[in-house]
């Protein structure tokens, strides 16, 4: 089935294409039932004729099916017409890491918004037992509002699934294949960890840490070759961020990190706390809708939300609107959603744009030096802040319940309710106000409320 733009394949019609690979092809497609933008994937060759791309094609709807996470592009369902598969697809309106990179390096501190992000993903995947296993830039798309979307799990594999052969081996991309994937050993979350910290070398560097003149070079290189520091070629770098990314890239994988999780904290025990989730669903609170009762000038409420979401990512925008219904002056309201920052760097850099934008509304007479937030460490929010009639190992449970909704972000959230609420009850309840879906807050509340 030769499809171009302008063709009609069910209740949709193509109106452009984003991507072509040797084995399939992603068009732009618009539902002529509600007019919905979405993405179409289409296996090139007829599926019949090769019964190994049918059935990596066949695993990958049921496997991204099971997925439902903000930081991985949605499916919405997937159809057959002759004999051909489709997948409809979230359409993100973004550009491939791959694109951002080109042999340039990224801000530490973008760079670290985008690996906490990623690796939430992973995390979610991992716990439901799916191996990506073809993590990679070009499967990594950033969107405008820099919220990261992992997409094309084409080879991935349940853990427990059938040991593929041809199909599911050599797919992947040699230069952030894992070194058990080349010698063809057993591949599991670890080896997603590999490849991003491949991709994280990449990032800070603007090199891959492994290179070779030919296929041969590349897979010998990946299993025996040992990276050079990374902060040896980015000198800015700090010591901690450099030693955590070659711990990715250990050639056994017992002597990487062991989760997607480990990999988080690490980040976060170096004092760099991410300065986004990107696992945040832009979706309003129920009765924080952005028509609300503020009295407050809807443009400067945007721009504030523009002003905040660099350091907080979607989550932004929730905060403002809540705020908007709390305070009744500019003022007021910059101020308060500043202390949801948890740098103080950050929150310096905040206000003082605020400061700007709202014609020198606030007063911010500690004077900074340029912001090196992406390379000063920040001083984590810990347990130990909490107050003392309050479990720590209570506080824990509430902080892997709600990263469940809110990603990383709310490990600093907990802290930082902790330190007011007296009882279990005054922090699950401040807690739960901060998630803006109604379903999830119940299921927050049910969980963590007993």
């Amino acid at each position: 089935m030769g499809l171009q733009v302008g063709d009609k394949v069910g209740d949709y019609e193509i109106i452009g294409v984003l991507g072509t690979g040797g084995m399939g092809k992603v068009f732009r497609v618009r539902n002529l039932i509600s007019e919905r933008v979405e993405a179409m994937k289409v296996v090139l060759p007829d599926l019949e004729g090769d019964a190994d791309l049918a059935d990596r094609f066949l695993r990958e709807i049921k496997v991204h099916a099971g997925l439902d996470h903000p930081n991985i592009a949605r499916m919405s369902t997937a159809f057959r017409i002759g004999n051909q598969l489709f997948m409809i697809l979230e359409y993100v309106d973004g550009v491939g890491l791959d694109e951002k990179l080109r042999g340039t390096p990224l801000a530490p501190s973008e760079t670290i918004r985008y690996v906490d992000q990623i690796l939430g993903a992973l995390a979610y995947a991992h716990e439901r037992g799916v191996v990506h296993r073809d993590l990679k830039p070009a499967n990594i798309l950033v969107t405008r509002a820099r919220v990261v979307k992992l997409t094309d799990f084409g080879i991935a594999q349940a853990a427990d699934a059938k040991r593929l052969t041809r199909t599911g081996m050599a797919l992947g991309s040699l230069h952030y294949m894992s070194p058990e994937q080349i010698t063809s050993g057993g591949v599991d979350a670890r080896s997603d960890l590999y490849a991003l910290g491949v991709t994280f070398f990449e990032m800070v560097t603007g090199q891959r840490p492994i290179k070779g003149d030919s296929e041969y070079s590349i897979m010998r290189a990946q299993v025996e070759q040992i990276p050079v520091p990374p902060m040896e070629l980015n000198p800015g770098l700090p010591a901690r961020i450099s030693a955590i990314i070659l711990k990715s890239l250990a050639k056994d994988p017992a002597a990487r990190f062991q989760s997607a999780r480990e990999f988080q904290a690490a980040l976060y025990d170096a004092g760099y706390v991410a300065q986004a989730t990107g696992s945040m669903p832009q979706r309003p609170a129920a009765g924080a809708a952005t028509a609300s009762k503020s009295s407050l000038d809807p443009a400067k409420l945007s721009r504030v939300e523009a002003l905040l979401a660099p350091a907080l990512g979607p989550i932004a925008k929730h905060l403002v609107a809540r705020a908007a219904n709390q305070y009744g002056t500019m003022r007021e309201l910059c101020r308060n959603v500043a202390e949801q920052i948890p740098g103080e760097r950050e929150r310096e850099t905040f206000l003082r744009a605020c400061d700007k934008e709202m014609g020198g509304i606030i007063t911010a007479p500690v004077e900074v030096a340029p912001d090196l937030a992406p390379t000063v460490p920040l001083r984590p929010v810990t347990a130990s802040d909490a107050l003392p009639q309050l479990d720590p190992a209570l506080l824990q449970t509430v902080k892997k319940q709600l990263a469940t909704y809110l990603g990383p972000i709310a490990s600093v959230m907990v802290d930082r309710a902790a330190k007011k609420a007296h009882t279990k009850q005054e922090l699950v309840e401040a807690l739960a106000a901060e998630i803006p879906s109604k379903p999830d807050r119940e299921k927050f509340l049910a969980v963590v409320g007993k």
